[in-house]
């Protein structure tokens, strides 16, 4: 009898696969991301978190970095939006543009100051999803800054490019 039922239950038991999984879905509603990253930004090392809100087509991060420099640390702090060309799936790449702070700190001038200064940003990146709540994150951005110099108050225009590599988490 047993035998008898174990071979009605075992064929249908074994053919009960795991649903696979196909992709987030950022139009099921608001998404929460967090996603910690490191990277190079014009030659130093760097790392930093976003901090996201993705409401389907578009998104709003908040970022803070540290970049390590030589002879400074620069800290980006920037507020950006993001166009998501794809909204579902495993692959969502993506534009971003934005603007925030740039706060250079000298670490072994004497007598150097800090520098504060407002910019902007642009880019774009792509998101590689494992799971509903976890992926990687490849993003590149180009940062523009101007900067007056105290010796002729001549603005100086700065240019950074920026690559970095990161986990992203969900919230639904």
């Amino acid at each position: 009898m047993a035998l008898t039922l174990l071979l009605a239950v075992a064929p249908q038991a074994l053919a009960q696969k795991k649903e696979e999984f196909k992709g987030v879905d950022f139009k099921k509603g608001t998404v929460l991301e967090i996603a910690p990253h490191s990277g190079i930004m014009s030659g130093s090392g760097l790392f930093g978190i976003k901090l996201g809100m993705n409401y389907g087509t578009l998104s709003m991060e908040v970022s803070a970095e540290q970049v390590i420099g030589q002879t400074a640390n620069l800290y980006p702090i920037a507020l950006n939006f993001a166009y998501n060309f794809a909204t579902s799936g495993r692959l969502l790449p993506y534009a971003t543009a934005g603007g925030g702070l740039f706060m250079t700190v000298p670490t072994n001038a004497l007598g150097a100051e800090t520098v504060s200064t407002m910019g902007g940003n642009f880019g774009g990146g792509v998101r590689y999803f494992f799971s509903e709540r976890f992926g990687f994150r490849l993003e590149g951005r180009q940062f523009v800054t101007s900067v007056t110099s105290k010796l002729n108050d001549q603005s100086e225009l700065l240019m950074f490019q920026e690559i970095a590599l990161g986990v992203t988490f969900l919230f639904h």
